[in-house]
């Protein structure tokens, strides 16, 4: 979403230079019109002055020439108009989709960042209640479970049915009775998690 939003303000950038370019082209062209305007009038002011009918023409051609130029100056910068009329239409809608995004990212990230600190303190909890029961537990069989949970991507229990729920091993009828009484800690013949009885438990589907 942030890149969404990146790629959108980064749209409307190119979209203000756009406008500014096109905005200095007008005021270009508007600086040249009057520059030849200029001219014209000058053009204007010398044909009562001039003696003959070839200066006469000669002016009156100039005068021609420089009007067509400004026309055509004009026909650009109706163009340009058109053009701006049409980016700031898209920029009005880009601003609107923008602050729409903006206001769904935030959204986002509060109910993220809120998810977030819930997460932490029921972190906070579990491992409050793990260090009270890791205190419980013998340390020479606490330090068997790290070992085994390290090798066995962090999972060292495995629920005993007719076959092993960690490594779905079928176990012995004896292993499984001495798991069944609770009296002792029994392994897993195959990967050494420690297996425990959950006699409610529904059978699981061969």
């Amino acid at each position: 979403m942030e890149e969404q939003l990146g790629a959108t303000r980064s749209l409307l950038e190119r979209q203000q230079a756009e406008l500014d370019r096109i905005a200095a082209e007008r005021r270009q062209l508007e600086g040249e019109i009057q520059i030849v305007e200029d001219r014209i009038s000058k053009y204007r002011s010398q044909l009562s002055d001039v003696k003959t009918n070839e200066q006469y023409k000669a002016l009156l051609h100039e005068i021609d020439f420089h009007g067509e130029r400004i026309g055509k100056m004009e026909d650009e910068i109706l163009l340009n108009m058109e053009k701006e009329e049409g980016l700031r239409e898209e920029r009005l809608l880009l601003e609107q989709q923008l602050q729409k995004e903006s206001a769904q990212v935030d959204r986002e990230k509060q109910a993220v960042e809120k998810e977030i600190e819930e997460t932490r303190v029921e972190l906070d909890r579990r491992q409050r209640e793990a260090g009270a029961l890791i205190a419980l537990i013998a340390p020479e069989v606490y330090g068997t479970y790290r070992k085994i949970a390290t090798v066995r991507k962090g999972v060292a229990l495995a629920r005993a049915d007719e076959n092993c729920q960690g490594c779905h091993v079928r176990i012995r009828p004896s292993v499984l009775g001495q798991v069944m009484t609770g009296k002792q800690i029994v392994h897993c013949d195959s990967c050494a998690r420690f297996l425990y009885w959950e006699p409610d438990a529904s059978p699981v589907p061969k």
